[in-house]
């Protein structure tokens, strides 16, 4: 299944008592400090910076609508064709109008005894309680879960190696060190540039013990500006066109060193749906804290070159597939083989229209493919030309990247079309 379209992960759900149960006031924690906690979470979290927050709508209460364009074609104009014909082969674009489903939810059931009987004091205390638990559980919970959603959807997985930053490499690894990160961040974020990602918006998520390595880096022993102040919580320098932001190892996702985003490459939905305070309930001494909270992450159709992974030797995504035209019994199939760094693909996804097999499309893309057999999955025998897209998947590990290819009916090829070139669709 896409990973954007994958189960929930994590959250909870919990068992409300019956209105009848409760007595009482109730203080509406939202209604009365919703900018206050909405504030909370800007302050707190790692990721807001680089997230998404706005540019989407909501369809009903659990859905966001995204809208993009499709890709244009450009023809060589033929002064040897006949009238008519000059202008090359008509291509029709294909907009997307993509519903992503919200799959995460979080509730918060909590009550401490000794009930004050000044119903002001007990509200700020109730208030206190809240907002720890939003900093201690769920802005951590929200920035581990954007971090590998986005790692997942990224466009193009990278591995350093002796000779620097490789896309898609299945070569020898090299680890992150002092000597060489400078030069991989930039090698990363001109690689964006290849890509033609907007400049503005960039942030590049690294482990606080690779942060070290950065910060030691002999590039940057005279740098002025060692330490960003304010703006970005995290921020540790800005390094050409990318914003540093340092975050715990803990919530780096596994198989990622260090993630490479702009902020447009995402929808990043978010609401703090309820929280109330029930200050008399029956069968409790003290008074009882209710909330529920909503969120998801996703990358979009069309704008995953504007995520990037780098692994290392001791981190890497698994395997982007390699594309072989089968022989003898599967002539005229694709033969597609994840199986690099000395592991095997669960399973590989991919598309034969030209469409992003990380996200399904409301019926305009087919995901075919699944579970890989020793790191393999062949195609159906496929009748025309078309362009193949597709990736892998590991547990433990990020998804791959997304391999690009085009394959000729007629000459029964593949030919891997490189990763900063976009596929029509």
């Amino acid at each position: 299944m896409p990973i954007n379209h994958g189960a929930a992960i994590g959250g909870s759900a919990s068992s409300l008592r019956s209105a009848a149960a409760y007595t009482g006031a109730v203080y509406n924690l939202n209604e009365r400090y919703e900018k206050k906690l909405d504030e909370r979470f800007k302050t707190k979290s790692y990721t807001d910076a680089g997230a998404n927050l706005n540019n989407f709508s909501w369809v009903g209460a659990n859905a966001i609508q995204v809208e993009t364009e499709g890709v244009g074609n450009i023809n060589a104009y033929d002064f040897g064709a006949s009238l008519g014909s000059r202008m090359g082969t008509m291509h029709e674009i294909s907009d997307q109008r993509n519903i992503y489903q919200l799959k995460q939810f979080f509730s918060i059931r909590e009550t401490y005894e000794k009930l004050y009987s000044d119903d002001k004091q007990n509200e700020r205390k109730i208030q206190r309680i809240l907002k720890g638990i939003l900093d201690d559980k769920l802005v951590p919970a929200i920035d581990r879960y954007r971090l590998k959603t986005w790692a997942d959807g990224a466009g193009t997985t990278t591995v350093v190696t002796s000779s620097g930053l490789i896309v898609n490499s299945t070569g020898t690894p090299a680890a992150i060190s002092t000597s060489n990160i400078v030069r991989i961040l930039l090698q990363a974020s001109a690689m964006l540039d290849n890509m033609r990602v907007p400049m503005e918006g960039r942030m590049a998520y690294i482990g606080i013990t690779d942060a070290v390595e950065m910060q030691l880096a002999s590039e940057l022993q005279y740098s002025p500006q060692m330490i960003q102040k304010g703006a970005v919580m995290g921020e540790i320098r800005q390094l050409g066109r990318v914003k540093v932001i340092a975050v715990p190892d803990s919530i780096m996702p596994a198989g990622c060193k260090v993630l490479l985003k702009w902020k447009g490459a995402s929808a990043d939905p978010r609401k703090l749906s309820w929280s109330q305070v029930y200050p008399h309930v029956e069968g409790y001494s003290g008074p009882v804290l209710n909330g529920l909270y909503r969120y998801d992450s996703f990358i979009l159709a069309q704008k995953a070159n504007g995520v990037l992974v780098i692994g290392d030797s001791n981190a890497k995504a698994q395997a982007t597939p390699t594309l072989t035209v089968g022989t003898s019994g599967d002539a005229g199939k694709v033969i597609l083989t994840s199986t690099a760094f000395s592991t095997n693909a669960d399973s590989i996804y991919y598309t034969i229209d030209g469409h992003n097999p990380k996200v399904v499309d409301n019926g305009t893309s087919v995901v075919l493919g699944g579970t890989a057999t020793s790191g393999v999955v062949k195609t159906d025998v496929l009748s025309a030309d078309c362009y193949i897209q597709a990736y892998a998947t590991k547990s433990g590990r990020v998804a791959s990247g997304i391999a690009k290819y085009f394959f000729d009916y007629t000459n029964q090829t593949v030919t891997a079309l490189p990763y900063d070139e976009e596929v029509p669709i």
